[in-house]
C-alpha cells in the first residue's frame, strides 16, 4: 500500500470504534483512485462483508446480494430478500454479535434503480431503530459518481447527520506519485506525473505496470501506453465524462468537451473560456459547475482579488488528453501511424500546454502544503495565481501568490510571497527582475514579500544572487520533492 496511510488509519478507527450501535460511513472519490482496494482489504482482514454493485435491475441486485450474504454466513441456501428494507436489515444483522464492517461499493448503481434507498438507510439508522441499536455493523457506502456522493450528506439529503465518517479518497500528489511510480530520476518522475497524474490505476493496471525506466525511456512509454488507441489511457477521459450522471445525461455533451479543452489549453478565466467555447457567460456557468461537481475541474481562487476564480483540470491526464490526444486523434488512430514521429512533433505542445501548467500547479501545491513558514514569511492563508495590472497598463501573470487573511477584502490582504514557475526554460536574473517589478506594482502590502522562483535549472548568476539575498528563494526539483 502506497500513500494511503491516513485513509487506512481512518478506516481502521471507524471499523474498530467500539461503538455499541451500528454506525454509518461514506467513502467516495474519483474512479480508479484505490477505494475498492482499501475497502476490500479491510473487509478481508477483519472478516467483514464486501459487496460491489453492478448496473442492473432492483430484483437482480437483491438476488445477488442475498446470494452473497448467504455465502458469507455459510448458509445452505441464498438469503431471500423481498425488498430493500429487508436487505438493509440483513446487512445490519451481520454485526449482531461483534463489530463487523459491511461495504456496499458502487452504491450509486443501487440508487439508479432504487432512489429511495437513502431514505431506507436513514430509517434504519434512526436514533430509536431496533436494527441500529441491536447491531454493531460498520456500514460503509462507497461510490465514484462524484456528483451523487457529494449530495448524499448535503442540504436536506436523507443521510445528512447520520454518517460518522465522510472519507474522500483523492488522487496522489506529485510526491506520493513518485513513490507509486518507483522512478528515481526526478525529471522523469515529474514528466510522468504531467501525463498521468496521481491516480493509482493509471500507474498500475492500466499500463500493465509499465512505467518509464528513465529519461530516455519516457518517449517510448508515452507512445505505447498513452498515445496508442489500444492503450486504455487513450480513451480514459471520455469514459470519465460518461460515468458521472450529471455529465452523462448532458444534452450538449460537445459543450462539456469544449469547456474542458478550453481550460486545458490556456483559457482558465471565465470570460476567456466563454469566448473559447462560444457561449454566453450565463450558459457556461452551469457547465463549469457540473464539471466541478463531477471532479473533472477544480476552481482556483485568486488570493488577492474577489470573484476572480480560474479553472484547471482536476487531473493531469485530463489536460494531456485535451491538449494532445483529442486534437490529433485521427492521426494517432491510423493503423500505420508513426506515433514516435507524431510525438516528436507534439513535444513543444506538451512542454507549453501540459508540462508548464502542471509545474505551476505543483508550485502552488508545494507552497500551500510543504513550504515552511520561514520560507514564505508566515503560515499561508491563501495560495493561488493572479493577474496584475502594471503601471504601464500591461498585465503580468503571477503563478504563485501567498496572502494572509486579515479579515478584510481580498484586494487588501497583505502579500507574503509571490512566485514564478518555469519548467521548460532556464530560470535567470530576468525572471527575478520580473518578480521585483510585480512586487513593486503590488505596492506597500507586498513590500516585504519573498520572491519564489521555481525551476528545473537555474543560471549560476541567479544562484549567486539568491545566496546573498534574504528575500529570494530558489525551489528546484530536489526541493520540490523533498524540501520545505
Amino acid at each position: 500500500m502506497v500513500g494511503r496511510e491516513t485513509e487506512w488509519a481512518r478506516l481502521s478507527e471507524f471499523v474498530e470504534s467500539g461503538e455499541s450501535n451500528a454506525t454509518l460511513g461514506i467513502v467516495w472519490g474519483r474512479r480508479r483512485t484505490g477505494k475498492t482496494f482499501l475497502l476490500a482489504t479491510i473487509a478481508e482482514q477483519t472478516a467483514g462483508f464486501y459487496y460491489e454493485a453492478i448496473r442492473g435491475s432492483s430484483a437482480e441486485a437483491l438476488r445477488e446480494l442475498g446470494d452473497r450474504i448467504g455465502a458469507h454466513q455459510g448458509a445452505a441456501a441464498p438469503l431471500a430478500l423481498d425488498g430493500w428494507p429487508a436487505a438493509v436489515d440483513a446487512l445490519l444483522a451481520l454485526g449482531a454479535e461483534r463489530e463487523t464492517v459491511v461495504v456496499l461499493d458502487e452504491y450509486p448503481y443501487l440508487l439508479e434503480h432504487t432512489p429511495e434507498l437513502d431514505s431506507i438507510v436513514q430509517r434504519a439508522f434512526g436514533p430509536r431503530s431496533v436494527a441500529r441499536t441491536g447491531s454493531r455493523t460498520r456500514l460503509i457506502l462507497c461510490g465514484s459518481a462524484m456528483t451523487v456522493m457529494r449530495r448524499m450528506l448535503g442540504g436536506t439529503a436523507p443521510l445528512r447527520g447520520r454518517a460518522g465518517m465522510d472519507l474522500r479518497v483523492s488522487a496522489f500528489d506529485f510526491r506520493v506519485s513518485r513513490r507509486l511510480y518507483e522512478i528515481e530520476d526526478r525529471r522523469t518522475a515529474f514528466r510522468t506525473y504531467a501525463v498521468i497524474g496521481g491516480v493509482a490505476a493509471y500507474a498500475r493496471e492500466m499500463v500493465e505496470g509499465d512505467l518509464p525506466g528513465g529519461g530516455r525511456d519516457s518517449d517510448r512509454w508515452v507512445c505505447r501506453r498513452v498515445l496508442s488507441p489500444s492503450a486504455p489511457l487513450f480513451h480514459e477521459v471520455e469514459l470519465l465524462l460518461s460515468e458521472d450522471p450529471t455529465t452523462a445525461r448532458a444534452r450538449k455533451i460537445n459543450l462539456y468537451h469544449a469547456t474542458l479543452a478550453g481550460i486545458a489549453t490556456g483559457h482558465p478565466a471565465h470570460g476567456k473560456l466563454a469566448n473559447y467555447v462560444k457561449v454566453s457567460g450565463a450558459s457556461l456557468a452551469p457547465i463549469i459547475e457540473a464539471l466541478v461537481s463531477a471532479g473533472l475541474v477544480e476552481r482556483v481562487l485568486d488570493p488577492i482579488r474577489d470573484n476572480r476564480p480560474t479553472y484547471e483540470p482536476a487531473d493531469p491526464l485530463i489536460r494531456f488528453h485535451y491538449a494532445v490526444i483529442r486534437r490529433h486523434r485521427s492521426r494517432l488512430a491510423r493503423h500505420d501511424a508513426d506515433r514516435a514521429r507524431i510525438w516528436r512533433h507534439l513535444l513543444p505542445t506538451f512542454e507549453s500546454q501540459v508540462l508548464g501548467p502542471c509545474f505551476e500547479a505543483a508550485a502552488r501545491y508545494w507552497t500551500a502544503q510543504f513550504a515552511a513558514p520561514e520560507t514564505l514569511g508566515a503560515e499561508p492563508d491563501h495560495v493561488g495565481p493572479t493577474v496584475l495590472t502594471l503601471p504601464d497598463g500591461g498585465e503580468r501573470q503571477l503563478d504563485v501568490v501567498v496572502s494572509r487573511d486579515d479579515g478584510g477584502p481580498a484586494s487588501e490582504r497583505p502579500v507574503l510571497s509571490i512566485g514564478e514557475a518555469k519548467a521548460g526554460e532556464r530560470v535567470s536574473q530576468r525572471h527575478l527582475m520580473r518578480l521585483e517589478e510585480a512586487r513593486a506594482a503590488l505596492g506597500g502590502r507586498a513590500a516585504d514579500a519573498t520572491l519564489l522562483l521555481f525551476g528545473v535549472e537555474f543560471t549560476p548568476a541567479l544562484i549567486s544572487t539568491a545566496a546573498n539575498r534574504g528575500d529570494v528563494e530558489l525551489i528546484d526539483l530536489d526541493r520540490l520533492y523533498h524540501g520545505s
